[in-house]
C-alpha cells in the first residue's frame, strides 16, 4: 500500500516554474553542443532582455491571486462542448482543404515544402487571402479547446464524445501533415493534452489544497502515458520530415550551392556580419570541392542562413548520417541568435501585434481594402526563422510592453493553475495548460500565431452560462 504522502499545491506551483525554466536550461545547454556548428555569441543587451523577460514573468507567476467570483464555470454540457468544438475543427479542416487544394489550386499532391514556398510567394505578390481561409484556421484551432475540456472533465466524457474527438483530431493531424507541415501544432496539442491531464489528475486526488499520492490510480496515469507515447511518435515524425526535406534538397544541391555562394549581401547585413559569412561560404566551398556527402552539403547550405560558425564541424560523413538530428538541433537552438539579430536593428519597424496575430491583420485588410499585414521580407533580416516568444513580443510591442505582458502571462498562469488544481473549470483553468505549453516553447519559438484563437473558443464556452442566465432572467420578467 502506498504511503499517504501529501504535497502542497504551493510546491506544485513551484514545480511548474521549474518546468518552464528547465526548458530554457535545456535549450541553452544544447547551444554548447558543437558537433553541428557553434552559435556565435549573443549580445549582452540581448541576454539582459531575455533575463528581464523571464524575471517579469516569474514576478507575476509568484503572486498569489485571490478567487475571482465573477469568473463563470463550465459545470455541465461537457459532452456537448467537446462534440461541438470537435465538429467545429472538422468544419475548419474541410474549409482549409477546399481553400488550399481547390481555390488556390495547390491540389492534393504538392509537397508541403513547395506548398509553403508558394504561399510565401503569393503573400509577397500581395495576395491577402480569403474569408474562407481565415475562418477555416480559426475553426481548426477549436480542437485544442476540445481536448482541454475533455481532459479537465474526463469522467463526464461519454464514449460518443470521445469518438468524435478522436476522429476530428485525426482529421486535423492529417490536414496539418498534408498542407501545413503540422510539426509545431501537433507537438503543442500533445503537450497541452499532457499538462491538462496532469492537472485533472492532481485535482481528482487533492483534498484541502494538498495532493494525496496514495489516491493515484491507473486511470490518472493512462492519459499521461498515452500523450507521452504520441509525443515520442511526433518527434520521430519531425525527424522524418527533416530527412524528407533533405532528400529533396540534395536533388538540386549543386544549384542551391551555386546560389548560396553567389548570393549578394542582405540589406540588413552589417559590416560585422560580412566576415563570418565569408568564412561560412569558404567552408561550404571546401566541402563541396572535397566531395562531401550530399546530406552534409545540404545541412551546410541550411546552416549558412544562420549565425553559426561551421568550422567546429569535423566529420562531414557523420554529419550526413545524423542529418535529421543536426537539423533538429538547428531548429530548436536558433531562437536566441535570430532574436539578437532583430534586437540589434537600429531601424526596426515594430509589428504592433500583427506578427503574432496575423489573422487580425488579414481581417483588417479585407475590411479596409488596404494591406495591413506586417511585411516580414522587408523588415526582418532572416524570414521564416524562430525568434523565441520574447523576441516575438519585442517585435510586436517593444521592450516595456513586452515586460508588462510577460508579468500578466505569469499572473494568469498562476491563477489558472490554482483553479485547475482546485477542480474549477473556468477560463483561467482552461487557459493554464495552453499558457504553460507556450511558455515551455518560449526559448524556441512563439506558438501564439496558431494558438491564440483557442482562447476565443474558451471565452465562448465560459461566457455561455452568462448568456443563458441573462436569457432566463428576460424570460421570467
Amino acid at each position: 500500500m502506498m504511503r499517504d504522502i501529501r504535497i502542497s499545491h504551493r510546491w506544485l506551483i513551484i514545480l511548474t516554474a521549474a518546468i518552464i525554466l528547465s526548458s530554457l536550461a535545456v535549450i541553452l545547454g544544447l547551444r554548447f553542443f558543437t558537433n553541428y556548428g557553434t552559435w556565435r555569441p549573443v549580445s549582452s543587451s540581448g541576454w539582459i532582455f531575455f533575463a528581464g523577460w523571464y524575471l517579469a514573468f516569474l514576478s507575476g507567476f509568484m503572486v498569489p491571486v485571490q478567487s475571482i467570483s465573477c469568473a463563470p464555470q463550465i459545470q455541465h454540457f461537457t459532452n456537448h462542448w467537446v462534440m461541438a468544438l470537435s465538429l467545429a475543427s472538422l468544419i475548419g479542416v474541410g474549409a482549409m482543404i477546399y481553400e488550399l487544394a481547390i481555390v488556390r489550386g495547390y491540389g492534393f499532391s504538392t509537397p508541403v515544402f513547395d506548398l509553403r514556398t508558394m504561399q510565401v510567394e503569393q503573400a509577397d505578390a500581395g495576395f491577402v487571402g480569403s474569408w474562407l481561409g481565415g475562418f477555416g484556421r480559426l475553426f481548426v484551432s477549436a480542437i485544442v479547446a476540445a481536448w482541454i475540456v475533455a481532459c479537465l472533465r474526463w469522467q463526464a466524457l461519454s464514449w460518443r464524445g470521445l469518438v468524435v474527438l478522436l476522429v476530428s483530431t485525426l482529421a486535423v493531424f492529417l490536414y496539418q501533415a498534408a498542407f501545413e507541415g503540422g510539426r509545431s501544432f501537433a507537438t503543442a496539442l500533445v503537450l497541452v493534452v499532457f499538462f491538462a491531464s496532469a492537472g485533472s489528475s492532481i485535482a481528482d486526488v487533492s483534498h484541502d489544497g494538498r495532493l494525496r499520492l496514495s489516491s493515484l490510480r491507473f486511470r490518472h496515469a493512462a492519459p499521461l502515458v498515452l500523450a507521452f507515447v504520441v509525443l515520442l511518435a511526433n518527434n520521430q515524425y519531425n525527424l522524418t520530415v527533416f530527412a524528407s526535406r533533405g532528400s529533396r534538397t540534395i536533388q538540386t544541391i549543386e544549384q542551391q550551392l551555386d546560389q548560396t555562394l553567389s548570393a549578394t549581401a542582405s540589406t540588413h547585413e552589417t559590416a560585422d556580419d560580412k566576415a563570418p559569412k565569408a568564412e561560412q561560404l569558404e567552408i561550404i566551398d571546401q566541402a563541396r570541392a572535397s566531395s562531401a556527402p550530399p546530406y552534409a552539403l545540404a545541412y551546410l547550405r541550411y546552416a549558412s542562413d544562420f549565425d553559426i560558425d561551421l568550422s567546429s564541424i569535423r566529420d562531414l560523413d557523420q554529419l550526413a548520417v545524423k542529418y535529421s538530428r543536426a537539423m533538429n538541433w538547428l531548429y530548436i537552438t536558433q531562437g536566441a541568435n535570430e532574436f539578437d539579430r532583430i534586437f540589434g536593428l537600429s531601424n526596426l519597424s515594430h509589428s504592433y501585434g500583427f506578427y503574432q496575430f496575423p489573422q487580425i491583420a488579414q481581417i483588417l485588410s479585407k475590411l479596409l481594402g488596404k494591406d495591413m499585414r506586417y511585411n516580414l521580407a522587408r523588415n526582418l533580416p532572416n524570414v521564416g526563422t524562430y525568434i523565441t516568444l520574447m523576441g516575438a513580443f519585442y517585435l510586436d510591442f517593444g521592450t516595456v510592453p513586452s515586460l508588462i505582458l510577460a508579468a500578466l502571462m505569469g499572473l494568469g498562469l498562476r491563477y489558472g493553475l490554482q483553479c485547475m488544481f482546485d477542480g474549477a473549470t473556468t477560463i483561467f483553468s482552461l487557459s493554464a495548460p495552453l499558457i504553460l505549453v507556450i511558455m515551455a516553447a518560449a526559448p524556441v519559438t512563439t506558438l501564439l500565431p496558431n494558438m491564440w484563437p483557442c482562447f476565443l473558443w474558451m471565452a465562448l464556452m465560459c461566457a455561455s452560462p452568462l448568456f443563458m442566465a441573462g436569457s432566463r432572467r428576460r424570460e421570467s420578467v
